[in-house]
């Protein structure tokens, strides 16, 4: 309206008033412009998106590009039912399988801020009963151990099949169900909560309990990813706060981030908003959780994702709203040095946060892969910005690696890496 005005008015205008007129109209020929930049290169990341959703076998996948201060770029791809031609979105909900442990991350630090344990603090002066590692039973575990995947503890892969549970009612026909089933996947009517899964499992009187569940390293020497180990420091967390794990992080991180959506269980996930999920043949699983949910049960959109990586990239730069800077300094600090070096280490992930895979390059984040899901989350902390990708189908299922996927998901990804410096230098 007021350039309107002295439009109009301009004859009678002062040169003083001319010049601002003009300085007005420059900036908004500035804005303008760097808006319709933005534009095209959003648009031309869709349209690069678009041909390779069309040219790889993912039934749906949805993506996104943040910074510290707002999301760059979120789009889906596909559908998130293939039967009922329903489209995958950015508020489709699926399970991110081990990017959940960054909540546990989260967790973690938020807890040590709450005064209920420090990383260094012994686990067994919180358990209710002892824990020892058989090999070297003097040697203490502790949070940190946990945290860099160093305890000691492995996932027994005959023991861990009996965490998955099947939501109610169960298709008995559907071909991947009897398949899962044949191999031993479920729970068995067993006790189902996180608590007595890990007591059998890690106390000497459990019904799971062997020494193969631990390597024969002591806690410390050796990095071994553990699916029970990070739900053991999720279950240390409900211990100390008398809350269970979902109820913690609900309070916690989810609700402030505004992540209204995410659960921990596809049973109580918005039925219609939850994708169907698929195989490397398209066939779909049937809906499934777990009793140890906090290794990788968190069900969320990628929109909702988002906020949660845009929340941890401001807080590596000091600006986050859910844990102190302190905090997220030390969440992202690599736990290992030349000074202390475990084996095992891969060398294209040689280091490791509070959760948090530190890849050689730098980049820090975490991937994710279960029945019907792969998960990627990582942000380069030089450049600001970080990328997800969320898809309803295995890369890595029953049947190997799906090498058409794999090559897909490297093409998607690396699209996204090329106009992510775009989109920041644009904003």
């Amino acid at each position: 309206m007021s350039a309107k005005i002295i439009f109009h008015h301009g004859a009678e205008c002062s040169n003083k008033v001319r010049s601002v007129f003009r300085n007005i109209l420059l900036l908004l020929f500035i804005f303008c412009a760097s808006q319709i930049k933005a534009q095209t290169a959003a648009e031309s990341l869709t349209a690069a998106l678009t041909t390779a959703y069309k040219q790889n076998d993912f039934p749906g996948f949805s993506v996104a590009i943040v910074n510290s201060d707002s999301i760059l770029y979120e789009n889906a791809f596909g559908f998130a039912d293939l039967e009922k031609k329903t489209p995958y979105t950015t508020t489709t909900v699926q399970p991110i399988a081990s990017v959940s442990k960054l909540f546990i991350g989260m967790s973690v630090m938020k807890a040590i801020e709450q005064g209920l344990f420090t990383l260094d603090m012994e686990i067994n002066s919180i358990l209710p009963f002892k824990l020892q590692h058989p090999y070297t039973p003097e040697v203490p575990i502790t949070l940190r151990h946990l945290v860099t995947h160093t305890s000691g503890i492995t996932d027994h892969a005959d023991t861990y099949k009996k965490t998955y549970l099947y939501n109610t009612p169960v298709n008995e026909d559907n071909p991947i169900y009897r398949l899962l089933k044949s191999k031993g996947y479920g729970a068995e009517g067993k006790d189902t909560t996180l608590a007595a899964f890990l007591q059998d499992y890690l106390s000497t009187a459990g019904s799971y309990y062997s020494n193969k569940n631990f390597n024969k390293q002591a806690p410390g020497k050796r990095y071994e990813y553990s699916n029970i180990g990070s739900d053991l420091a999720a279950w240390l967390i409900e211990l100390k706060s008398g809350m269970s794990f979902a109820e913690y992080t609900q309070k916690h991180i989810l609700l402030p981030l505004q992540m209204t959506d995410a659960t921990w269980s596809t049973a109580n996930a918005d039925q219609t908003k939850l994708s169907a999920l698929y195989n490397g043949d398209k066939k779909s699983y049937p809906k499934y959780s777990s009793v140890t949910y906090p290794d990788g049960g968190l069900t969320t959109s990628c929109h909702e994702l988002s906020l949660f990586l845009k929340e941890v990239i401001a807080g590596q730069h000091g600006k986050g709203e859910i844990l102190k800077p302190e905090s997220y300094a030390k969440m992202l600090q690599p736990a290992f040095s030349d000074s202390y070096k475990p084996e095992n280490l891969n060398p294209a992930e040689p280091n490791i946060g509070v959760f948090y895979a530190i890849k050689k390059s730098g980049i820090v984040g975490h991937s994710g892969s279960d029945g019907g899901v792969t998960a990627f989350l990582f942000f380069n902390p030089a450049k600001g910005y970080g990328m997800l990708f969320i898809a309803n189908t295995e890369m890595e299922g029953l049947n190997g690696v799906n090498k058409n996927m794999m090559t897909g998901f490297e093409k998607i990804w690396s699209i996204m890496g090329q106009y992510a410096s775009k989109l920041q230098s644009d904003k």
